[in-house]
């Protein structure tokens, strides 16, 4: 098993913000801990960035950007592709979401299994498991998704997305809804 995790943003782009917090941060570590715990269970893992870094060139258009993302994932052969982002709403939204595209019936699976584990944490609001036609989802070969751990701009959310036990917590609960989904 093969697995790529790809920390949204980076580099140039720092994502959204708030709080004093910048997703490209959240999302990298996250991702960096989320590939200690996969290899923890013998998985093998590629990472699209281990540093601040863009991944394609600086200041790259997104869908140039994108691209080097799923090229990564593809040329490692990645069976699984969880991309990590924050989102962000006018400070007035709350809450985790995992996108799949639509019609992947594995990737609704795997969407599931990994939205399960999060919301299994308590204390975040439940905004679902949502099909899409989003970039990272769209077009790597491996079944991808895409999770919105928390709303950066929003006070609550934010104070876990900026807590390093919650950023281990997010990274512990997406390794287990991945060994869920592969174990089922």
């Amino acid at each position: 098993m093969i697995d790529c995790i790809d920390p949204g943003h980076g580099g140039s782009d720092p994502g959204a913000g708030g709080n004093g917090l910048q997703e490209k941060d959240i999302a990298l570590s996250v991702g960096l801990k989320l590939r200690g715990y996969l290899q923890a269970v013998g998985h093998g893992v590629v990472m699209t960035r281990e540093t601040d870094k863009d991944v394609g060139y600086a200041y790259d258009s997104a869908t140039t950007e994108l691209q080097a993302r799923c090229d990564i994932s593809d040329g490692a052969g990645a069976d699984i592709l969880v991309s990590i982002h924050c989102n962000a709403f006018n400070e007035s939204a709350k809450g985790t979401e995992t996108f799949h595209c639509a019609g992947s019936v594995r990737g609704e699976k795997l969407a599931q299994c990994v939205h399960n584990q999060i919301i299994g944490l308590g204390g975040l609001v439940n905004r679902g498991v949502k099909d899409n036609g989003l970039y990272m989802t769209k077009h790597p070969e491996a079944v991808a998704i895409l999770i919105e751990l928390a709303f950066i701009d929003e006070s609550e959310d934010a104070a876990k997305l900026g807590d390093p036990v919650w950023q281990d917590d997010f990274a512990k609960a997406i390794a287990r809804g991945i060994t869920d989904y592969v174990a089922g």
